[in-house]
């Protein structure tokens, strides 16, 4: 492949045919990531492994349920309150 240094200016048309090949390459490595990333879930689950991983920290969600926790105390929702009560003792003694 041989590169024109004279004529290197490329128009709209020329990036965009790039860019969309370029998305084009990342979007069909994605698809084979995910179909390679289900096998090996199905793997681990059939091997009784279990995998798991959270999206937020604990601290994060300790800190919201004592937030509601507290709404529920104030909107006298004792039952609800209760519920939310026992979810934080669990998040904490993990």
């Amino acid at each position: 492949m041989s590169i024109n240094l004279e004529n290197t200016s490329m128009t709209d048309k020329d990036i965009e045919k790039l860019a969309n090949k370029i998305a084009d390459i990342i979007f069909k490595r994605q698809e084979e990531y995910d179909a390679q990333f289900q096998i090996d879930m199905e793997k681990m689950s059939q091997q009784d492994i279990i995998y798991t991983y959270t999206t937020s920290s604990t601290m994060d969600i300790v800190s919201d349920l004592e937030s509601q926790l507290k709404d529920s105390i104030e909107k006298e929702d004792y039952k609800q309150a209760a519920i939310i009560a026992a979810k934080i003792k669990e998040l904490k003694n993990k």
